[in-house]
């Protein structure tokens, strides 16, 4: 655990965290009344990474903005199921519905598009690309995560799938049989 800047965690409400290398789970935090009760929930969301990693590849250059979507839906969801729909973050959160619909339309044309800076540009949002040297891309910040928590919630909810059983399938499974992206 480390002590944030709130000013570079403010997108984030004052948290955030990595577990992207399975044993290891990073949480970096400005505690306030916001994001301690959803500390533990970040948590989850980190383990689940772990989890996820153990079970399937991660290369950082070939990733696709639907392989990132996923994985962050997933975790997400996974911290979801744990301790409730009320704990999600921020970057899931705080975009409205006609700025969600939006983002999954842009997303949705990028599904394909790999590397790890194209792809931050669609997970993170235009304000964080910009700061980052990335190319934005007209989304808002967090837009990946909410699109990607939004497409596994919808996948799990049509084929009555568990977090437990979504872990373990693939991307392409999931993108294709949650009905967001249908054209």
């Amino acid at each position: 655990m480390y002590i944030a800047d709130p000013k570079k965690l403010k997108n984030q409400n004052g948290y955030t965290g990595f577990g992207g290398i399975p044993g290891y789970v990073m949480t970096i935090i400005h505690p306030n009344n916001y994001n301690i009760p959803r500390f533990p929930a970040l948590i989850a969301h980190e383990f689940h990474h772990n989890l996820r990693f153990s079970y399937f590849d991660w290369d950082h250059g070939d990733v696709s903005v639907g392989d990132y979507i996923i994985i962050e839906g997933l975790a997400d969801s996974f911290a979801t199921y744990l301790y409730g729909e009320e704990y999600l973050g921020p970057w899931v959160t705080s975009i409205d519905k006609e700025d969600l619909e939006y983002s999954i339309y842009v997303i949705g044309e990028a599904l394909n598009v790999k590397g790890f800076g194209e792809v931050s540009s669609y997970m993170f949002g235009d304000e964080i690309a910009k700061k980052e040297g990335y190319q934005p891309v007209g989304l808002s910040s967090g837009a990946g995560y909410a699109v990607g928590y939004h497409a596994v919630q919808s996948f799990m909810k049509n084929n009555n799938v568990g977090i437990r059983e979504a872990t373990l399938l693939g991307t392409d499974e999931i993108l294709s049989n949650c009905g967001l992206f249908s054209k």
